[in-house]
This record gives C-alpha cells, structure tokens and sequence, in this order.
C-alpha cells in the first residue's frame, strides 16, 4: 500500500481507527540529513507505551485513570525516492486491550473534529443565549443524532472557553481598547471613550454606537440615567442613559461603566456624553437622589432641569417614615397626592403644612431635606417643564432589569460588552415590531367622521394616538365653557369637564384667532407634547377641524426619524453598515440551503453540488484577496480618512502601551451581594462595642495607656511608606506599657515606644506586621510639627483619554 502524502496516510490510519475501535496518535519521523526528506514514519494506537510517572503523584489523592497498556499495533511507512510515495513497511493488527464499540467510536478524541461552520453555528448560539448543552442538544436534533455531529458537549465547551481566552489575550484593559476600536472600525460613527488615573488604569469607560447616536438625535429631549450593579465581574457601577421613542418604546442613548460614583465621575460621564452627541444638551433628565449626581449635574448641564425619581422619593419615604404608615394611617395617601395632583403652588403648600401639622413631622430632617429640593419632584413645579410624561427612572430601572436576565455578575469585560449588545440588539427589535405594526395596521378610530380624529390618526403614530390624543378628544366632548371673555386680540375661556365618577379642576384657556394659538393652565402640550381636551374644546368652538402646525410634535409623529444625522466632523451617520450585509446574507441562504437538500437525496447530484460548491468557495476567496478594503462609497461615508485611520491605529497601540491595564475595586473579589447605595445606608445606627472591646479599654486606662486610634482604611500602602521617613521618634518615652492581660498582648504592643534613639536619627521601615502600628503612635519633633510634613510628590489626578470618533 501506497501513499502519496502523510496527510493522506494518517487520515486512513485515523479513519482505519474509527472503524475498528481504536484511537491512534503518531510516534516519530526521520528525516534525512541529506536534503531534509522525511524517511521513516510509524503510527500507533492510542494505548501505545505507558504514563511516565511523576515525582509528584504521591501527593495526588485521586489520580486520573490509566488509558495506555503498552499496545502494540502500529503502521510503519517509509519513502520510497523512486516512486516519491510512502511505502507501508511495517504493520501490527493485534491489540492486548478491549477495542471500543460502533456506537461509542464517535468519542473517540480522534474521531472528534470541531469544524469551522460548526465554530460559526456554535458561536451563533452563544450569542443568542443558548446554554451549551442547551446548543449541544440542538446541534444533534439538526444531524440525527449525537454519534453524527462530530464533537461531544466537552468540546464544544473547550472551544467556548479558548474563545474568551483568545479575546483576552491582550488583558483585560488591551482586550478592552482593542475590541472598542474594532467597533469604531466596522462602523466610524461609534463612539467611547476611557478615562485614566495617575496610575495609568482605566477607571471609567463609555460607549455609544450608532443606532444611540441617531436615537437621540431624534429623541434626546428627554432622557432618564440611573446606575445598577452585579452586572460584571469587578462589581462596577453600570450606567445607562435612555429615553422613549416616537412609539414611546425604550431606546437607549449610552452607557458606561465606572469606577466609583463620584461627582468626578460623573462629570466626567456627562462631559464625555454631551461630545459624543455633539454637545446637544437634554432638555430634562431624571435621575436618582444621589447628591454626586446632582452636584455634576449643576456643573456640566446648568441649563437643563434635573427631574428626581418619584419612585425613589416615595421608597425613601417609607424607609424613613414608615411608622406614620401603620394601618388606618393616609400618610403614603397624602405625601403622593402632594406629589402628584396638586396643580397649583397654593393647593400644594396648603397641603404638605395640612400633611406635617396632623402627623406631627414639622422637625423631621428627611421631610425638610425632601422640601428643600420640592422644584424637582412636586407636580405644581414642573408644569411648564418639558417631560413627555415621564416621572421617574422607572425607564432605566426597566432596562437593568433587562440587562441583568443577560448578564452575570462573574463576566469578563469582552463577554460583558457583548451581551449588553445583544440586549441593546432586542430593544431595536421592539421598536423595528411597533414600526411594522403601525404600517400593518390600521389605527382605531372611534369617531370616523371627525377630520381631528382624521388628521391626528395619519400624522401620529399608534401608540400616541390611540392611548394619548383620542383620549384627549373624547374628555372634549365632556368640556363646556362656564365662563367666556372677549378683547380685541386674545379670547380667554374657563372650560370645566363633567364627570360624575370624579371632580375636575377648572382651567383657563387663551385662544388668539389671528395665528389660531393656544394656551391651557393645564401646561399639556408644554409638557407632554400634545393637546389637552381644554384646547381642542376651544378649537371646536371656532369652528378648527385641523390641529395647527405649531401643536404637532414631530417627535410623536411618524416621520420622527425622516431625518439625516451628521457625526462630530459633519459626516452622514450611517444607520448600519452591517444591514447591507444581512440583506444579501438572507438572499442567498434560501437558494443554497435549497440546492443542499434536493442534492442529498442522490449521489450522483451531491457529488456535482460537493464539486461546484469547492470551486465556487475557491473564486469567492480569490475575490476578496484582490479586493480593496473599502469602496469607494464607503471611504466618502466614513467620517475619517485613511492617513486619520493611520493616526488612530497608532494612538492605540500607543495608548496600550501606556495602559497599565483595567483599575479593579478593592474588596471586590468573592462577594456575592450588590454593594450598598449612599440611600440605603441612610438612619443606620453605630454597632455599639461589645463588652469584650469595653473590658480592654478599662484595663489598658487602668494602668494610663492611651488606647491605639483606629487605623483609616482609605490611606493606602504609599502613603504609609511616605509617612514613616517623614515621622521621627521622641527623645524621651514617657510611659512604657506592659501587657496587663496574656491575650491583649497584641493590642498592648501597638501602645509600647520605641528605644530612645539620638536626637536626630530618623527611623528605617520597621517589619511589615508592625508597620501599620508603628505609625500610629509615633509623633513629630516640634520642628516638624511647626513646619508641617512634606506634600506627597504623586498627587492623583484624573487624565481622560477619548479616542476614535472624538476630534483629536
């Protein structure tokens, strides 16, 4: 038997193995010294030779089990120079073991083979959230069977895990940047940034892509920011701005990942948004009660008003005050309708005195604090203010919720980017459905001959009309007028509605007939966007069957996104450059998979498909290694040229070299619950000490001790270095304690003082254990008390470092 490569004589000897029952492995090849030609080359069986034993195996408890028996069979072949073939010389059939049965020779690890359209398929279900056996049972569904798919659940596993390793080889922080400039790559419009410290680590991250980018070109007025935890491995506070859309879905603006919550942060955060969004400010933003929050909120967005969560507000009511709310009690009752119902600054201040004088709360500190800030919850005050009906960041709560069904609190930070794109992947799903289901259907009219009902059911979108304006419009039909006043240019009304389930507030309503504007108390259109049933009463009493231009919101309408966004450098933002992609992906994949399943069913016809299709894969190759990287159309899109592109390729690997890679948060590691917010710390009290603390601290006073201070866990191990030069010991000991107790010789320790040394000698770094006590107690000669110890030369401070698609 001949062979004309060792490709194709191992493959026989694998295939030889598979169908007997044996694994096999190579052993040796010769080469010749003459011209490099392997000679001489012998195959085995799996179970070849014997484990060579470890010096270590002693202290193995449970070993791994023996799988070679010294077995015996083997193919020798050797080159024939002649011929130019490998000839089989040498052959050994007869095995000393058990050989493996038909149905169990697809484990063998040799007849195992990961192919690479099953990596792409394998890939594919991890993406899309399938558990690996979840995906493994799939797979064999697909082939008929596990014995046929050609790798067991371990494999696929194996492969899943070398995937994350490869994705992290460059570490966490080279990993990072190198998967953000991949995104920015593929499509020019996305944009991050990183912040560093004086160290060189990454403390702060953010990133939006493109579909955030144009979302909130269209609908970034209103925007909600909260941050969650236990959504990535270093516990790192996650951020995510959000707002509604014209089908008053949940669309997401950005999102970050900090290292603190910090009011640097934050304003870090916020300056890095408004450039990433060519420094469009909101119009409002509700965010938590967080006073750092709060404080870079002044300072990075003065002119947009900062709305706080009711729904926080009201849990940290009953936190506080939860024992006003026993049964029978209508504090929660009250405080919400202050809240929200009161429309007026007189009704609302009446009430919250009402409120504090029948509970007695007039001196409660949170109840002052809460008033203090009333501009930013209460509903009198934020009439006039811009808020599409939003309250709270119940949003952003709904979005963390989301995220966290995906996202594991033990992810890295590659695995983490790319769930949360997944996730940001569903929630453009949601708004592609409602945009479907408006074209679908038709809206529901219920008066078909009214020309409002007409023009609003065209113009808005479904969901806006529907649930907001045609409610508007029936409340109308229950409005009349109780009192009208004529002058020469403006007409005033007071319009009350009749109901008799529940009592409606009057309101006054100013109509100018010469521009057909319109002005209600109730502030509806000026805060949500719409017009209220006062105004549309109004209209119908002159006779308007159309809404006027100037009250159609166009970011409630259907042609909300009809509009081109320009990048930072004045470029058109390209919505996906991979939606090109899919189009023709989803084109050819009916016909190919067609052309597969009528050529299976004859040998003939998959022998010419198996024949074509390897020729076919061959041009498709060939296309793409002459093809230039990017068209032409593509190079006019992108928002940076090619000598640019240069520019940032080397910032990168400059930046990674400088990287001194992903700043962690101490006392992260093994934690299984969420850290604490500033809110929940709120009212707890102080642990009292424990009588074993009080029994040594009168012992250690008893005999005039000064107890040891407590050490500050914030001062880290640099400045205790700095310190100790710096710090001299006293010429005289004044008292030298002795341990009064066998077990409080560790404590007392901390108090005894050092030998007195000369005058001026200064002290070396003591042992590690005792570094942090000796400290405590040593003090400063009088020079240096009256000079003050020196500034520390490496003061932190905050580098921020934005990269592909920020102006450099």
């Amino acid at each position: 038997m001949q062979f004309d490569t060792l490709d194709a004589a191992f493959e026989f000897w694998k295939n030889y193995g598979g169908r007997t029952g044996f694994g096999v492995r190579k052993m040796y090849a010769n080469k010749s010294r003459r011209d490099g030609q392997i000679t001489t080359v012998r195959y085995a069986c799996a179970k070849e030779g014997h484990r060579v034993p470890y010096k270590r195996d002693h202290l193995t408890k449970t070993p791994r089990a023996e799988t070679r028996t010294e077995c015996l069979v083997r193919l020798g072949l050797q080159f024939n120079r002649e011929s130019s073939k490998f000839e089989v010389h040498d052959f050994v059939s007869e095995h000393n073991h058990v050989l493996h049965t038909e149905e169990t020779c697809f484990m063998i690890p040799t007849q195992r083979n990961l192919a690479d359209g099953q990596t792409v398929h394998i890939d594919f279900a991890t993406d899309s959230g399938l558990k690996p056996k979840a995906a493994h049972q799939f797979f064999s569904q697909q082939v008929g069977g596990r014995e046929n798919l050609g790798y067991t659940e371990r494999d696929q596993k194996n492969y899943l895990r070398s995937k994350r390793q490869k994705d992290m080889a460059y570490g966490e922080a080279g990993s990072l940047l190198r998967y953000l400039q991949n995104q920015s790559c593929e499509n020019p419009s996305f944009q991050y940034a990183v912040q560093l410290d004086s160290e060189e680590q990454i403390t702060n991250i953010f990133w939006a892509d493109t579909r955030m980018v144009i979302a909130y070109a269209h609908f970034g007025d209103v925007i909600t920011f909260d941050t969650t935890y236990s959504t990535n491995k270093e516990y790192r506070p996650f951020g995510v701005f959000a707002g509604f859309n014209h089908h008053r879905e949940t669309i997401i603006f950005g999102a970050a990942l900090l290292y603190d919550e910090t009011a640097e942060s934050f304003k870090w955060l916020f300056q890095t948004f408004l450039e990433a969004h060519k420094q469009k400010k909101p119009k409002t933003i509700f965010t938590d009660q967080d006073p750092a929050m709060a404080k870079a909120l002044s300072e990075v967005l003065p002119d947009t008003f900062h709305g706080l969560c009711s729904w926080h507000i009201m849990q940290n009511g009953i936190k506080h005050l939860g024992y006003l709310m026993k049964e029978g009690s209508y504090f929660l009752t009250e405080f919400s309708a202050c809240m929200y119902e009161h429309e007026e600054v007189e009704e609302f201040e009446d009430a919250w005195s009402a409120m504090l004088d029948r509970y007695n709360v007039c001196t409660n500190p949170w109840l002052l604090k809460t008033y203090e800030i009333k501009e930013k919850w209460a509903k009198c005050h934020m009439k006039e203010v811009f808020t599409i009906g939003m309250r709270s960041t119940q949003l952003s709560e709904s979005l963390n919720s989301d995220l966290k069904d995906h996202l594991k609190s033990d992810m890295d930070i590659i695995r983490f980017f790319n769930q949360f794109e997944r996730v940001a992947n569903d929630k453009h799903y949601k708004e592609l459905e409602a945009e479907y289901n408006s074209r679908q259907t038709l809206p529901r009219v219920k008066v078909q001959k009214s020309p409002v009902l007409q023009q609003a059911a065209k113009v808005y979108t479904p969901a806006i009309f529907e649930k907001y304006f045609q409610e508007e419009f029936d409340w109308s039909s229950a409005a009349i007028i109780k009192q009208h006043e004529d002058s020469t240019q403006t007409h005033e009304y007071t319009i009350a509605l009749v109901d008799e389930k529940k009592e409606h507030k009057e309101h006054k309503v100013k109509f100018q007939p010469s521009d057909q504007s319109v002005l209600c108390s109730c502030m509806k259109f000026q805060n949500f966007g719409i017009l209220c049933c006062h105004a549309l009463k109004v209209l119908d009493v002159w006779d308007i069957k159309k809404i006027p231009e100037q009250y159609i919101l166009k970011r409630w309408t259907r042609e909300a996104r009809n509009e081109v966004v320009a990048s930072m450098n004045e470029a058109n933002v390209v919505d996906d450059k991979k939606l090109a992609i899919g189009k023709r992906y989803r084109s050819a994949c009916p016909i190919l998979v067609d052309i597969a399943s009528r050529a299976s069913g004859d040998e003939k016809a998959f022998e010419l498909v198996m024949k074509v299709a390897h020729e076919l894969r061959k041009q498709v190759e060939d296309i793409f290694l002459n093809k230039p990287t990017t068209s032409p159309d593509e190079q006019n899109n992108s928002s940076q040229g090619e000598g640019e592109r240069i520019v940032q390729e080397s910032q990168l690997e400059d930046l990674l070299l400088k990287v001194k890679g992903l700043k962690k948060k101490t006392g992260c590691k093994g934690r299984k619950k969420r850290p604490k917010a500033w809110h929940e710390n709120i009212g707890k009290r102080k642990r009292k000490s424990s009588r074993k603390d009080n029994s040594i601290q009168e012992s250690d006073q008893g005999q005039g001790v000064e107890p040891p201070k407590k050490a500050n866990k914030n001062s880290t191990d640099k400045n205790t270095s700095v310190s100790n030069k710096d710090q001299t010991v006293p010429q005289q000991s004044q008292v030298q304690a002795q341990p009064s107790r066998k077990r409080n010789t560790r404590s007392s320790n901390k108090d005894q003082s050092l030998p007195q040394p000369s005058e001026n000698q200064e002290v070396g770094p003591s042992r590690k254990r005792n570094k942090k006590s000796s400290t405590e107690n040593q003090s400063l000669p009088q020079e240096s008390q009256d000079q003050g110890a020196p500034p520390s030369s490496k003061r932190k401070k905050q580098l921020s470092t934005r990269l592909v698609g920020y102006q450099t």
